[in-house]
């Protein structure tokens, strides 16, 4: 209930025009820790491990909010579709045009090749029950695309079924 109401503030906040956008400078590797810490005692209640292979010199110019927003829904997800035991990676390395790509991968149930295309459009509800019977608002990837953009990022995912998916996106780098 929680998630679903910050997903509908900040859906809300970004559809009014009422979320501040305030980009700076950070390290990616902090941001990513912290977010870690808030999805923890899932991970470890389903005994997943989560790997951060984040470079800590990394920095990225962005909104410090947004990414975090970005990262735990991105984390929540890897694990509410992963099963008990199973591992998640988080990578990140420079990409073309002054970007860096973030990639978080699990080892979960993965995505029927039908939904990938409707996974961030709005009006295609496309949630599902976790592999623990979580729940899903559908909101938690638009928010994730829209944070993306506003960055002039992009967000994609490459999902197979049984195997898992890779979701990835693009960030600034630091100025």
């Amino acid at each position: 209930v929680y998630k679903l109401l910050v997903n509908l503030l900040e859906w809300a906040q970004l559809q009014t025009g009422s979320i501040s956008f305030s980009p700076k400078e950070f390290s990616l590797f902090d941001a990513f820790s912290e977010c870690e810490k808030s999805i923890q005692q899932n991970a470890l209640s389903k005994k997943i491990s989560v790997v951060n292979e984040i470079p800590e010199a990394m920095k990225i110019f962005a909104d410090e909010n947004m990414i975090k927003s970005l990262l735990r829904n991105l984390l929540t997800n890897a694990l509410k579709f992963t099963n008990r035991g199973g591992m998640v990676i988080v990578k990140a390395r420079e990409a073309k045009n002054r970007m860096v790509e973030i990639s978080i991968m699990d080892n979960g149930v993965g995505i029927p090749e039908n939904i990938i295309p409707k996974l961030f459009v709005i009006g295609e509800y496309v949630g599902s029950k976790g592999t623990e019977d979580e729940s899903s608002t559908g909101l938690g990837l638009l928010l994730c695309k829209e944070f993306a953009e506003m960055h002039g990022g992009k967000i994609w995912v490459e999902s197979e079924k049984g195997k898992g998916s890779t979701f990835y996106f693009t960030l600034p780098e630091n100025n």
